[in-house]
C-alpha cells in the first residue's frame, strides 16, 4: 500500500471511530478554581457550557502539567461519575462542588524530586518547556450523549441506548482521545492541581530562590467588553495576535504562563469593573438582569481569564461602579429606596460570581473581606456598595464605607502587624483630585475616596493609629497607571524627627484599565493633586497631616505586577512590547506596627 492510500485508510478509520462515538467530551466553560481542602474534600468552582445543557457524566483524568502548554496523561486510571445537577441554577451559572483529596494524584515534586515517571525537561516533545514547573492534578471533562445516541431510541423501542461497562469504557476513552487530540488551550482550563502541589512546588523553589523573596501578584481592572469586530483568532498561542480589546488580557495570560517572573505570580487581583453592565451608557443596555450581569460575568470568565495557568492559584475581585451603573451611588428620589433598579440585582450577581471556590465570610450585603497569602496580608475593601447619598448639606460627613467595615479594617491592621500589607478597592484612595484639593465641597463631583472626605480621613487615621508603615493601597478606576507615596504625621510634631512612631509612610498604586477605548473616560494626570498636603482630624483627637509625593505616571492599557523582595516592593507596569527586566519602581516596605 502506497503512502497516499495508507493516509486515506487512517483517515477513514478515524472517521469511523468518530462516527461510532455516542459520547462527546467537553472541557468546562470556565477555569476550575480550587481552595484548600476542608474535611477531606477540595472545594472547586467552575461553570459548564450553557449551549450543551447538563452532562450525563463527569470524568476526572490524571494529568501532569509541565509548563506552558505541555500536558500529558499519567498512567493512572480515570474516575467516572454520574453528574448530579445542582439544586439551583442553570448550565453556565457558577457551579460549586468538591472532590475527595484521595482522588488526586500525588504531587509531582517534593524537595525537587519527581514522584512519577515522565519526560525530562528537555524532551523534544515539549520544546522550550520551563524546567522549574511540574504539577500533577486532575483534568475535569464533562461527557454528553451525542445526538446520534439520542436518535437510537427508535432502535430500542423508545428506550435510551444503554451502555454496558465495557462499551462505556471504550466510549469514554474514544471521547477523551478526541478531546485531547485538540490543542491544549481548548481544554487545559479544566486542570486542577493536586491539593499539596503548590506547597511542594513552593518548597522546592525556596531551595533555589532567595529567602527574602515574597509574594508576587498581578493587579488589573476595567475590562470594557469586546464587540463583534474584536474577534482575535490565535491569541491563545500568540498574544501579539490579539486585538485591542483582548490585548492586555492576552499579555497577562502569556506573562503568567510563559515567563519566569510570571510563574512566580500566584495571585491575580481584579480591582473593579470586571464587567460593564452599562457598556452602551444606557442607550442599548439590556433590561434583563441575566443579560446585564450573569452573561457579562460568564463571558469574562470564559474569555482569556479562563486560561490563566495553574501557578495562578487564586483570583480575587472587588466590585465597582460599572458592575452596577457608571459612578453609582444612592440618589435621593431614585426608585427602590434611592438605590435605583439595578443595585440589588448587581450586588447579588457580584457575590454569586465571586472567584473563591471555598467558603468566604460575608454575603451580598458584606462584600469586604481579608485573607493572608504567601506571607502577605490583604484587605479587600468595598468602596462602592456601602456609600451614602451625598448632598450639599452632608458632603463632609457622608460615608463611603460602613462603620462595620471601618472597624473590620482596624481589626485587620492589628492582626496583620509585621507582614507586607495591601488594601484593594476599586476607588482611588490617594492622590486626591485637584478640584477637591482646591475647593473642599467639590468632593461632590469626585467618585474616588476624596469624594467622601470623612471616610478617607477614617482610612488614613486607622493607618496612623496602627503605625502601619509600608502599607500599599491598590486601586483601578481611573484608567491610568501610576503611584504616589505619602507620609502621615502629627501637625504639632517635630518636623526634624522622622522616626517610625512619628511618621507613617504608605504607598498608593493604581492600575490602568485592561481595555479603555474611550479617551474621555481616562483621568488626565493633571486632574490628580500630586504633590499635595492636607490636614485632618485623627482618630484620637489629634490633628494629622498627609504629605503626598509627585505622581509617577505610566499611561496606557495593561496590568501591574508587584513583587515583595525583602524590605521592598518591586513594580512593573505591563505595556505592549518587550518585557522589561528592571522594575519600573521600587517602594519601601519597612513595617513598624508598634501602637502608640
Amino acid at each position: 500500500m502506497n503512502a497516499v492510500a495508507r493516509r486515506w485508510s487512517i483517515r477513514a478509520a478515524q472517521r469511523a471511530a468518530v462516527n461510532a462515538l455516542l459520547i462527546g467530551a467537553q472541557a468546562p466553560g470556565h477555569r476550575v478554581e480550587h481552595a484548600a481542602p476542608e474535611h477531606g474534600r477540595v472545594p472547586l468552582l467552575s461553570a459548564l457550557r450553557p449551549e450543551r445543557g447538563w452532562p450525563h457524566w463527569l470524568v476526572w483524568v490524571p494529568m501532569r502539567w509541565r509548563g506552558d502548554w505541555a500536558y500529558e496523561r499519567l498512567s493512572l486510571p480515570w474516575r467516572l461519575e454520574d453528574f448530579v445537577p445542582p439544586g439551583q441554577g442553570q448550565p453556565g451559572a457558577p457551579w460549586r462542588f468538591s472532590m475527595p483529596v484521595e482522588a488526586f494524584p500525588a504531587p509531582a515534586i517534593v524537595a525537587g524530586e519527581s514522584l512519577l515517571p515522565g519526560p525530562e525537561p528537555d524532551d523534544e516533545r515539549f520544546p522550550g518547556m520551563p524546567r522549574d514547573v511540574e504539577m500533577n492534578g486532575l483534568l475535569l471533562v464533562a461527557l454528553y450523549l451525542e445526538p446520534r445516541a439520542l436518535a437510537m431510541e427508535g432502535e430500542h423501542y423508545g428506550v435510551m441506548h444503554r451502555l454496558g461497562e465495557d462499551e462505556l469504557r471504550l466510549q469514554v476513552e474514544g471521547a477523551l482521545d478526541q478531546l485531547l487530540s485538540e490543542p491544549a488551550h481548548r481544554w487545559a482550563h479544566g486542570f486542577v492541581p493536586s491539593p499539596d502541589e503548590r506547597d511542594a512546588s513552593a518548597a522546592s523553589a525556596r531551595t533555589e530562590a532567595s529567602a527574602e523573596e515574597g509574594v508576587c501578584f498581578a493587579l488589573a481592572a476595567c475590562q470594557y467588553p469586546p464587540g463583534m469586530l474584536d474577534v482575535s483568532p490565535g491569541w491563545e498561542l500568540d498574544a501579539s495576535q490579539a486585538g485591542p480589546a483582548l490585548a492586555a488580557m492576552a499579555r497577562l495570560h502569556r506573562f503568567t504562563r510563559s515567563t519566569a517572573r510570571g510563574r512566580d505570580c500566584s495571585l491575580v487581583l481584579f480591582a473593579g469593573d470586571q464587567i460593564y453592565a452599562d457598556a452602551s451608557g444606557g442607550m442599548a443596555d439590556s433590561r434583563s438582569g441575566v443579560e446585564r450581569y450573569a452573561r457579562g460575568y460568564g463571558e469574562f470568565k470564559g474569555g482569556p481569564a479562563r486560561l490563566l495557568p495553574p501557578t495562578v492559584a487564586r483570583v480575587v475581585h472587588a466590585a465597582d461602579d460599572h458592575e452596577i451603573v457608571d459612578n453609582w451611588e444612592p440618589s435621593p428620589g431614585a426608585s427602590h429606596g434611592g438605590l435605583g433598579p439595578w443595585f440589588e440585582v448587581a450586588r447579588q450577581a457580584a457575590w454569586d460570581h465571586r472567584w473563591e471556590a471555598g467558603p468566604r465570610v460575608g454575603g451580598p450585603h458584606l462584600l469586604w473581606h481579608d485573607f493572608a497569602w504567601h506571607g502577605a496580608s490583604f484587605f479587600i475593601a468595598d468602596a462602592r456598595c456601602e456609600r451614602e447619598a451625598r448632598r450639599v448639606a452632608n458632603w463632609s460627613s457622608a460615608r463611603m464605607w460602613s462603620t462595620a467595615q471601618r472597624d473590620a479594617f482596624g481589626d485587620w491592621l492589628a492582626r496583620s502587624a509585621g507582614r507586607p500589607r495591601f488594601v484593594m478597592s476599586g476607588s482611588l484612595p490617594l492622590p486626591r483630585k485637584r478640584m477637591t484639593a482646591e475647593h473642599a465641597s467639590s468632593c461632590l463631583r469626585s467618585d474616588a475616596w476624596d469624594g467622601y472626605p470623612h471616610s478617607l480621613h477614617e482610612l488614613l487615621g486607622a493607618v496612623w493609629r496602627h503605625r502601619a508603615s509600608g502599607l500599599v493601597f491598590l486601586s483601578g478606576d481611573e484608567h491610568r497607571s501610576g503611584w504616589v507615596s505619602a507620609k502621615i504625621s502629627r501637625v504639632d510634631g517635630d518636623p526634624a524627627r522622622d522616626v517610625a512612631r512619628d511618621v507613617v509612610r504608605v504607598h498608593s498604586v493604581h492600575s490602568s484599565a485592561l481595555y479603555a477605548p474611550w479617551p474621555f473616560a481616562i483621568t488626565a494626570a493633571e486632574e490628580l493633586a500630586a504633590p499635595d498636603v492636607f490636614e485632618f482630624d485623627g482618630p484620637d483627637g489629634e490633628r494629622l497631616r498627609c504629605v503626598v509625593s509627585e505622581w509617577t505616571d505610566r499611561p496606557g492599557d495593561g496590568f501591574t505586577v508587584l513583587r515583595v523582595r525583602g524590605d521592598e516592593i518591586e513594580l512593573w507596569f505591563d505595556r505592549a512590547g518587550p518585557e522589561a527586566e528592571a522594575p519600573d519602581g521600587v517602594l519601601a516596605c519597612v513595617a513598624c506596627d508598634t501602637a502608640p
